[in-house]
């Protein structure tokens, strides 16, 4: 498939295809103490320490690290792990993840606990509308990592926030499932770990141009759909949530009318649109796109952007028809971390627009365990913690 499928609809046009290689309905899709050498390849997992409560005196960090989190591997069969009837960790080793390869109680435990000793603030939690109702979706394989990160031990030491996924075929389109699922996203909101910023809880809506269409193209529609999420937030007793919409790196200077009804915007991911070639191209020029998009964002675009840092990106082990990059080393991932903290630094329109007139510093990095795709923050046997300390020592408490 030709790589200029990235761009908005057809990088989702890609995924459907991917989706029905692997015969399952899923998508694409931190910190310790000091920098240690990395685990050989077939290391145990890090020793973690619980996560207690967050200190009362601790504040409000100056920038909000967080990372995006799919919750797609499962041990059942067909799963992500298999294509094609092979398992490719077997070709690819150094992706399989240390903490868990399954999305199961433990592995969170530990994920949660990682993240928080290692300058990370907040999973950004994949959710889908998969299955019929609400309990179908609850119960969904695909929100694992909701329920299991409400039901973690170590949770009051991380936030969380949740990105409704709305790329085909994961759709909400008839009202009462639209006000069901907001019932869900407020039930969510209301735990003490869900992320709130300047008091006021995050949640995204995974594709901005996508809601636009399911909306028949009606922005005033949209706007409704949204009131209805910030009036059911209300009518809990949350104060009106912060909703922001996935857009492209290439949309900047024309978003600016679909976004009217949104507080901010952010990016999942994106990299050049290159024709694939077998060797991966360097990840320079993938760190180059990302860092394109923060300053078109910051310049032309009327609405808060949160800037996205990609962790990586490659998706040979799924047979994905887009090009490759090779994995940032230790040097290229620090000198990343720090070229979006001094952009958050010098661009007062990168981050979170507060009710004070005040700004809040966030960015958020693509992904956790996006191990299909090659964006990997969780610590493998071939990187060990090295992506996690490198965050502590650029972003730590």
């Amino acid at each position: 498939m030709d790589p200029s499928i990235e761009i908005r609809q057809g990088r989702y046009a890609a995924f459907t295809m991917l989706a029905l290689l692997l015969g399952v309905c899923g998508t694409m899709s931190t910190p310790a103490t000091n920098i240690t050498a990395l685990p050989q390849p077939q290391s145990p997992a890090p020793a973690l320490q619980q996560v207690g409560q967050p200190s009362s005196t601790a504040g409000t960090p100056d920038y909000l690290v967080g990372v995006y989190y799919f919750a797609g591997w499962w041990r059942e069969q067909p799963n992500k792990w298999v294509v094609a009837g092979q398992d490719w960790r077997t070709n690819w080793p150094g992706r399989v993840p240390l903490l868990g390869e399954y999305n199961e109680q433990e592995t969170i435990d530990r994920e949660i606990a990682a993240a928080a000793q290692n300058g990370v603030h907040f999973f950004q939690m994949l959710w889908y509308p998969a299955g019929q109702t609400p309990q179908e979706w609850s119960a969904h394989p695909l929100n694992a990592g909701v329920r299991e990160f409400l039901a973690s031990t170590n949770r009051h030491g991380l936030k969380f926030t949740l990105e409704f996924v709305n790329h085909p075929p994961f759709e909400l389109k008839v009202d009462n499932e639209w006000r069901s699922a907001c019932r869900e996203w407020v039930a969510a909101m209301k735990d003490p770990s869900y992320m709130r910023v300047g008091g006021r809880p995050v949640f995204k809506i995974h594709g901005l141009d996508h809601f636009l269409n399911q909306n028949g193209g009606d922005l005033r529609r949209v706007t409704e759909r949204l009131g209805i999420l910030r009036d059911t937030a209300q009518q809990a007793g949350l104060p009106d949530p912060l909703l922001s919409g996935g857009v492209m790196p290439s949309e900047a200077a024309t978003v600016a009318r679909a976004a009217e009804p949104y507080d901010f915007l952010t990016t999942y991911m994106d990299m050049p649109g290159l024709p694939k070639v077998e060797k991966p191209y360097p990840y320079s020029l993938l760190l180059a796109h990302a860092e394109h998009a923060w300053q078109n964002y910051a310049e032309v675009c009327p609405k808060p952007y949160v800037p996205y840092l990609p962790a990586g990106w490659d998706p040979r082990p799924w047979k994905d028809p887009r090009p490759s990059f090779e994995p940032p080393t230790r040097d290229d991932w620090l000198a990343a971390l720090r070229k979006i903290k001094a952009t958050l630094d010098a661009n007062p329109n990168l981050g979170v627009r507060l009710e004070t007139g005040q700004r809040q510093k966030m960015l958020l990095i693509y992904a956790w365990n996006e191990f299909g795709e090659g964006g990997i923050v969780a610590p493998t046997r071939g990187e060990g913690m090295m992506k996690l300390q490198a965050i502590r020592l650029v972003f730590g408490h």
